[in-house]
């Protein structure tokens, strides 16, 4: 069936009646006429519309003879039942439109056309259905001219390389630790699940052993707190003692691990590459990583207690020392004036936690008193408020520290500074003075 012609917004007036032809007298405005759009003697669909007379109507296959006239060949719809209509004279409009019946019969035709392609096709829907497939298989389809049979195991697609590539994106369902949705043809509990949103689990045997979620790795927990939260054990193996290396913005800190000299299985904390600060021996022995380097603890962050089976030791090799031997005077002068400074206190600190019936005595001296008498003696220069002093004499302490502020530019502990001594060399300093004391009173005697 030929094709009518179509023209868009083709809409004339007219003012005969009857039932032949009709002479359009003038477009509807926004419209076009016919005459110079539709070729004479061209079928097209046709509408008319009455306007004087509402009630009539008809569609149709119609033309425009050479006298400019629409002739109604044959109507699909009409107000008089579908049979040709006598207009009333009148105005009217004449349209070049289609029909629903038109697009309903192109519609019969399309179904008609791919019910025949179907029905030229080799693949059957008669078979019966199948829910799974086989590498034997084969699926039939156009290559050029002609038909060939491809195995349904190279459908995915199998490349030359026998590798299965997808061009495109891989779509699985969640599945689960029991139930992976990507898993192994031998080990079906094993493999991938979507364990979470956006987060993927990684199965074995059927339960979930990882978890890799946009926060970071879990192996134990479901919602890691860091890039890797481990609940459990880690165990870390290799030739040499393995070592954990902690990384700021890129560049190595701290390390953590074996010392990496053969023979040496310490445990090592270094940073940035340097001699380790600290090291346990393989005898259990906490050690500093080099020797006389490193103290334990500083004015600002003191241990509060230490609990020993026996004393410490310090060494005291006569090798090690340059020996300039008895006290002077004024020396022995000072030791005796600070054993009268020995006596009684209570920590402040204590003091207002337990209460002074509750804060336990301890005995000793004020630093700073036994810094004075020194002074006093002509054997350092005073502590001045505001300046950081100098004392040659060990068993006198003086440390201060910079104030310290976190991340976001607070100030977490003031600038401070505190005074100390040496209780052991304190302590051999006045037995001197003592036993000066005593030679003095028997040789008097």
């Amino acid at each position: 069936m030929p094709t009518p012609f179509f023209a868009d917004l083709v809409r004339e007036l007219c003012q005969e009646g009857g039932t032949g032809p009709l002479t359009p007298t003038g477009a509807v405005p926004g419209h076009r006429r016919f005459a110079g759009t539709v070729p004479p003697d061209t079928p097209f669909h046709y509408a008319v519309a009455g306007i004087a007379h509402t009630a009539q109507w008809e569609v149709g296959l119609g033309r425009i003879d050479a006298s400019g006239r629409l002739v109604r060949d044959s109507v699909a719809a009409s107000s008089n039942g579908g049979a040709p209509v006598d207009f009333a004279a009148g105005l009217k409009t004449i349209a070049l439109t289609v029909a629903a019946d038109w697009f309903a019969a192109r519609d019969a035709d399309i179904a008609a056309l791919a019910a025949e392609i179907e029905a030229k096709q080799p693949l059957s829907t008669t078979h019966g259905d199948a829910g799974t497939g086989a590498n034997g298989d084969r699926v039939t389809v156009r290559r050029g001219a002609g038909w060939v049979n491809i195995p349904l195991s190279t459908l995915g697609f199998r490349n030359s390389d026998g590798f299965h590539a997808l061009d495109g994106p891989l779509g699985a369902p969640g599945g689960s630790a029991a139930a992976p949705a990507i898993s192994f043809a031998a080990d079906r509990d094993t493999g991938l699940f979507s364990a979470a949103n956006d987060g993927i689990g990684f199965a074995t045997g059927g339960a979930e052993r990882l978890r890799l979620t946009s926060t970071g790795v879990a192996i134990g927990v479901a919602t890691p707190d860091e890039k890797l939260h481990v609940a459990g054990s880690a165990k870390f193996n290799g030739p040499e003692f393995p070592r954990i290396i902690f990384l700021r913005d890129g560049i190595a800190a701290w390390t953590i691990g074996g010392s990496g000299t053969p023979g040496d299985n310490s445990f090592n904390l270094r940073l940035n590459g340097l001699p380790p600060f600290l090291a346990i021996g393989t005898d259990g022995a906490l050690r500093p990583g080099s020797d006389n380097s490193f103290a334990i603890g500083d004015a600002s962050h003191r241990w509060s207690v230490v609990f020993s089976a026996t004393g410490a030791i310090n060494t005291s090799d006569a090798r090690e020392k340059s020996w300039r031997g008895d006290p002077t005077a004024a020396e022995m002068a000072a030791a005796r004036r600070i054993v009268g400074e020995l006596g009684f206190f209570q920590w402040n600190d204590a003091v207002v936690a337990k209460g002074s019936e509750g804060a336990r005595l301890h005995f000793g001296v004020r630093a700073q008193a036994v810094w004075a008498i020194m002074a006093e003696e002509g054997l350092i220069a005073p502590a001045t408020a505001g300046q950081s002093p100098d004392c040659r004499y060990a068993f006198l302490c003086h440390d201060a520290w910079p104030e310290e502020r976190d991340g976001d530019d607070q100030v977490v502990r003031p600038a401070g500074y505190r005074f100390g001594i040496r209780p052991d060399q304190l302590t051999l300093f006045l037995l001197a003075a003592q036993e000066a004391r005593l030679a003095e009173l028997e040789a008097a005697a």
